[in-house]
């Protein structure tokens, strides 16, 4: 979760999985966590009856899901349900939900193609690629893209690249970064489109769109030095120590062997991100 909650309220063994991400929510402060880290991702449909059956009879607050059910039976609006769930435990202060709120109604009163924008954006900032480039796509498709400007269109096709990055390397997401570019005009993206350049192709190639795209000295200097950098750094460490014993491995025949070492160098990567 990437931070200790203090919960002071029933916890279950039986948790509530939310919608998504499948985050687990075994308290009512997890759950109230889970809404005031995640409001750009989540709208009316997570109050379902499955959740408020969940909040009475797995917290034992049967009062707040009588209430919550109530409220929905009244069409109460989203921060009234909002509201009813965040003030059920003492995780956030009253002037910290009030705040939430006032987010809420101007998020709320937002363009769609805004509000989609900043949802797809919260999925990136919590490292989940895949649900980012999918919100991203979507939104790319969709009829609120026609209210884009040239520039928010590049900076939602930027962060599209930066998803397809992580998820399938700088071969898909260098073409990316160019139509960012090409629409935003922005020197971020530019510098993105040349980093995935550098990886990607040639020097004659990279040194022909510096030239293309009247590229400072500046610039392509701090460009070639921090990538020049990072391929030494990666020489020498421990990783492609690792990467060239495989290698050998590979090359002298010892297939078990170099799927034991794939196992243990995968495992300890997969204990690394979980810590």
């Amino acid at each position: 979760m990437g931070k200790l909650i203090l919960c002071s309220g029933k916890s279950t063994n039986r948790p509530y999985v939310l919608p998504v991400i499948g985050y687990r929510a075994y308290s009512i402060e997890e759950l109230c966590y889970y809404i005031y880290n995640n409001i750009y991702s989540i709208d009316e449909s997570l109050f379902t009856s499955s959740l408020i059956d969940w909040i009475g009879a797995e917290l034992g607050l049967e009062a707040r899901a009588e209430k919550l059910d109530q409220l929905i039976k009244q069409g109460a609006d989203y921060t009234t349900l909002l509201a009813a769930v965040l003030c059920s435990s003492n995780y956030y202060t009253e002037q910290e939900i009030k705040q939430l709120l006032q987010k809420v109604d101007g998020i709320r009163a937002m363009p769609p193609a805004r509000r989609w924008f900043l949802r797809a954006n919260s999925y990136l900032k919590r490292k989940q690629y895949e649900e980012a480039a999918a919100e991203y796509d979507s939104l790319l498709v969709s009829k609120e893209a026609s209210d884009l400007s040239p520039k928010d269109y590049g900076d939602v096709v930027h962060n599209l690249a930066i998803a397809t990055l992580h998820i399938y390397g700088p071969d898909r997401a260098q073409e990316l970064f160019f139509h960012a570019y090409e629409r935003n005009r922005r020197e971020e993206s530019l510098r993105q489109y040349l980093y995935t350049l550098w990886l990607c192709c040639d020097n004659e190639e990279f040194d022909k769109k510096l030239s293309e795209y009247h590229v400072n000295n500046i610039l392509r200097d701090e460009i070639v030095l921090r990538m020049e950098q990072l391929s030494s750094d990666a020489l020498q460490s421990k990783e492609m120590d690792e990467l060239y014993r495989l290698k050998n491995l590979l090359s002298s025949g010892e297939r078990r062997e170099v799927r034991e070492k794939c196992s243990q160098i995968i495992n300890r990567w997969i204990e690394e991100v979980r810590a």
